[in-house]
């Protein structure tokens, strides 16, 4: 779950998404539609993700990094996937 999830997002986003497009606020746009990728999820998720989904964007943009963003989403998501995982979390 961990690697799909988090590495296969980050390298779908960052690695081939973000990684094509072109400007100074390219960073911005990735940050609005990885926003719109976690519609489905609840308006109070996308509103807790909302720092997530703006910084990654911005230090990929800064670095051409993917590593950083795994990370990063790892740190974040990580805890949870743990919790679901030793079944403590719905």
């Amino acid at each position: 779950m961990f690697f799909f999830n988090i590495v296969g997002e980050e390298i779908l986003w960052r690695g081939y998404i973000q990684a094509r497009l072109q400007g100074k606020y390219s960073w911005l746009l990735c940050s609005f539609l990885w926003l719109l990728f976690h519609l489905p999820f609840g308006i109070d998720l996308m509103i807790m993700l909302i720092p997530v989904i703006t910084i990654i964007p911005y230090i990929f943009y800064k670095t051409k990094n993917t590593l950083v963003g795994i990370l990063i989403h790892g740190v974040y998501n990580g805890p949870l996937f743990v919790l679901v995982a030793l079944g403590l979390k719905k």
